[in-house]
């Protein structure tokens, strides 16, 4: 019995890892099912929950003062464990679906950047949270997660949020565990608001609300306003980045990376859904893209830091030319290899920020990795609608209608005018973002 526990507890260490890495994926699969075009509420939990995902840690930003590592953590893990048991009892009553959807949303945008947080604090203490050999448990925990979601959907949307409440209250006791956990509230500050997040939580929320809504209910009109309402916010915002640059306490290429990785990440999971569904057909997409997603990520949180220090005295142009690279394999018929390859470098390249902010000494500690994570957010935010607008653009100029944009998930190799379009935005797209990463480059040399 003795060796049960200490194996239970061994195993229960891997869990936040798990969930800070699969949180991003896993309700998204889930809430997508419940989509039917005829019944409005059903897409609400979609919404809410990838919303809520992106824009979450500008909310957190907003009153960061007052929280504290650890608790940020455990409140990420509560709310995490509340929206999973929520969404179970959606099952039975669906609008617990939408307060299931908030908890997740939430617990996806504050877990990931406060267990990184955490896990560098426990190691400068001298304990390491994960291991070779914990990695290896963490992906014999991932198989009854996995069976779960290849199950059948009604058997899905009852095995999913079960094995998720369990992984989050694991999650829980296992922090509890911590050699140098601590709550800590004797910092909290008399000025709880930042007025600036919580302006972008607000704006960026209105957004993508506007976006998703307007793309799960095939409404032209709302698709429009939420571009147009973007284009005058994006012209905004490069005049206030102006105006601000004296202020940034980070250096440019640091900001551009961290953005840029942002960018690369929702390229490569919303156009790579977009062209596999369209060029080799819906079914297609766990082979072509999901697949070589997973092993580029999962290799990358095995080799990403070996294959770096090879190249240590250069570390960001390793990350620069291994993103370039990937993106310029995107444009040969190679395109699940180059899924792959983007998915490693994109993840390496994460991993290696997080220890450069983890190493800045103009932030707060507490401030160093939410930073990180708000500026990818902000990429993601940016790709995203920059996407929807070549594909517009693409569309128009082929003479096809804009509401071909709601169904690209349903068409397949078929229809060649669309193919082309796809083609069209990927070289687009690529090229953009090669050029962009080159102006890091750039940016380091001025610095």
């Amino acid at each position: 019995m003795e060796k049960l526990k200490n194996g239970g507890r061994y195993l229960a260490q891997t869990t936040p890892f798990i969930l800070s890495n699969t949180i991003i994926i896993v309700p998204y699969l889930l809430y997508i099912h419940l989509i039917n075009g005829e019944i409005p509420i059903t897409v609400l939990p979609f919404v809410l929950f990838y919303t809520l995902r992106m824009t979450g840690i500008f909310l957190i930003r907003g009153i960061q003062r007052s929280i504290e590592k650890y608790t940020l953590l455990m409140l990420a893990l509560l709310v995490g464990a509340a929206g999973s048991i929520f969404s179970l009892l959606g099952t039975i009553y669906f609008p617990f679906y939408l307060v299931g959807a908030i908890g997740l949303g939430l617990s996806g945008a504050w877990l990931p950047p406060a267990n990184v947080t955490v896990n560098f604090y426990e190691k400068n203490q001298g304990y390491l949270v994960m291991n070779g050999q914990k990695y290896l448990a963490a992906l014999g925990l991932l198989v009854p997660l996995i069976l779960s979601l290849t199950a059948k959907l009604r058997l899905q949307l009852v095995l999913v949020p079960i094995v998720y409440t369990l992984y989050f209250i694991w999650a829980y006791f296992a922090v509890l565990r911590y050699p140098h956990y601590e709550l800590d509230f004797k910092g909290i500050s008399k000025n709880l608001l930042s007025v600036r997040e919580l302006f972008w939580f607000g704006l960026f929320f209105g957004l993508l609300f506007l976006l998703r809504s307007a793309r799960a209910l095939f409404e032209e009109d709302i698709l429009n306003l939420a571009i147009l309402a973007f284009c005058v916010f994006f012209i905004f915002a490069v005049f206030l980045l102006h105006r601000w640059k004296s202020r940034w306490q980070l250096p440019g290429w640091q900001n551009g990376l961290s953005f840029l990785a942002g960018s690369c990440g929702n390229f490569l999971f919303l156009f790579g859904t977009f062209y596999v569904a369209v060029v080799y057909g819906k079914e297609a997409l766990t082979r072509q893209l999901f697949l070589p997603y997973l092993i580029g990520m999962m290799t990358a949180l095995f080799f990403g830091a070996r294959l770096r220090r090879r190249f240590s005295e250069q570390p960001l142009w390793f990350h620069l030319m291994g993103l370039v690279v990937s993106l310029a394999l995107m444009l040969t018929p190679l395109f699940s290899l180059a899924v792959g390859l983007l998915a490693f470098f994109r993840q390496s390249t994460s991993t290696w920020l997080n220890q450069v902010y983890g190493r800045t000494t103009s932030l707060a500690e507490s401030q160093r990795i939410t930073a990180k994570y708000a500026t990818n957010n902000r990429g993601s935010i940016v790709q995203q609608f920059f996407l929807m607008l070549l594909i517009l653009f693409f569309l128009q100029r082929a003479g096809l209608p804009a509401n071909e944009l709601f169904f690209l998930t349903n068409l397949h190799s078929s229809a060649p005018s669309v193919v082309l379009v796809m083609e069209q935005v990927k070289l687009w797209s690529c090229v953009t973002l090669i050029f962009l990463l080159l102006m890091i480059g750039s940016l380091k040399k001025c610095d």
